[in-house]
């Protein structure tokens, strides 16, 4: 069996983007710090695109043709990437947001795609050509591929207009500039395998000609696909070290200890950082313009660690926003996760810590 030099390139560039998506997805899914939802969504995308990518890849490599009993195996799961892009962003940028029953309805077209595979997954390589002659090819595959392209572009677009309307502060702004960034990109590479596929129905349709026959004129789609996984890839990494989407701050002159703790107060009370729960130190001492190493020795010699001293804050944040009567329209849970917290049992331990009684206990008091 030969296999084409544009195709061998696409075999190679999705492998290693499957391998990247496994990898840094796997990491998501076992990350504690920040947005633990966050971190699943985006941990779950990486993982199953890994899978649709790989069934795309079996398909240039030769795989299905050698072993036909491996046809519409269940690993096919392009309907639930828009709404998991979607949800990712909007619990990136709204940290009180958590997945309800009410959330469910945009995962039914997901769940009835992979019951279908399932369904057929595993039955003999005779019943699955004959799906393939009277139900997919006539018909199903261009439903699936027809409600990919609505959902993907739709899910993008609606992801992009939440971005575009939250104002930018300035620790916000270089994480929504790099959303941003993340869903054009996405959208781009989205409507190349868009237009390649409407091009092959009309071609097909009115012509009889398969597009896909040509081997080059492919190459941008097979590409796309590739493409698509080194890039959430990337931008997952990206966003597992907050650090490096942050622009290059310009590099202050050693100061004295009093100067950089001022500098340190000043810009958690102006900015607000602290209301990101990705915020680390090394991140926060990207901000200040010194090394993370001088900030630790700072708050050392006044007797406080980075995580106690942000915390603190997040405390006081919450404790501001109760009294102005956050809780009438949000739950306490929600208004710990908007000071900044990523979880309740980090929250409830800080809360203890700084007032010496549980949420509950001290506002009854």
């Amino acid at each position: 069996m030969t296999i084409a030099i544009p195709d061998l390139i696409a075999i190679f560039l999705s492998g290693f983007g499957i391998l990247l998506c496994l990898v840094v997805g796997v990491q998501l899914l076992l990350r504690q710090a920040g947005i633990r939802q966050s971190n699943l969504l985006l941990g779950v995308l990486l993982i199953l695109y890994a899978l649709t990518l790989s069934n795309s890849l079996f398909a240039m490599a030769g795989i299905y043709a050698q072993y036909q009993f491996l046809y519409f195996i269940p690993i096919n799961f392009s309907l639930s990437l828009g709404p998991l892009f979607y949800f990712f962003v909007r619990s990136r940028v709204q940290p009180s947001f958590r997945l309800q029953r009410r959330h469910l309805p945009h995962f039914i077209l997901p769940l009835l795609q992979f019951l279908f595979y399932l369904s057929i997954g595993f039955r003999s390589a005779a019943y699955k050509s004959w799906i393939w002659r009277e139900v997919i090819a006539p018909y199903g595959q261009f439903i699936e591929e027809g409600l990919l392209i609505v959902l993907a572009l739709g899910y993008l677009g609606a992801a992009y207009r939440m971005l575009h309307g939250i104002p930018e502060l300035f620790w916000k702004g270089p994480v929504y500039r790099w959303l941003r960034r993340f869903t054009i990109s996405l959208a781009f590479l989205f409507l190349i395998s868009s237009g390649y596929e409407i091009l092959d129905w009309v071609l097909y349709g009115f012509f009889e000609y398969n597009l896909f026959n040509m081997e080059w004129v492919a190459f941008p789609l097979k590409l796309s696909y590739a493409g698509i996984s080194l890039l959430i890839g990337y931008h997952a990494y990206l966003y597992q070290h907050q650090s490096l989407i942050l622009p290059e701050a310009q590099t202050k002159p050693p100061a004295e200890e009093p100067e950089l703790s001022a500098r340190i107060d000043a810009l958690l009370e102006e900015h607000k950082p602290y209301l990101d729960p990705e915020l680390s130190l090394e991140a926060f001492a990207k901000l200040l313009g010194v090394h993370r190493n001088t900030v630790s020795k700072v708050l050392s010699s006044q007797g406080e660690s980075f995580r106690g001293l942000v915390n603190r804050y997040r405390v006081e944040e919450f404790i501001r926003l109760v009294q102005e009567g956050q809780h009438e329209h949000l739950t306490l849970l929600a208004i710990a996760f908007e000071s900044g917290f990523n979880s309740k049992a980090s929250f409830n331990r800080a809360f203890k810590s700084h007032t010496g009684s549980p949420p509950t206990a001290f506002f009854q008091n």
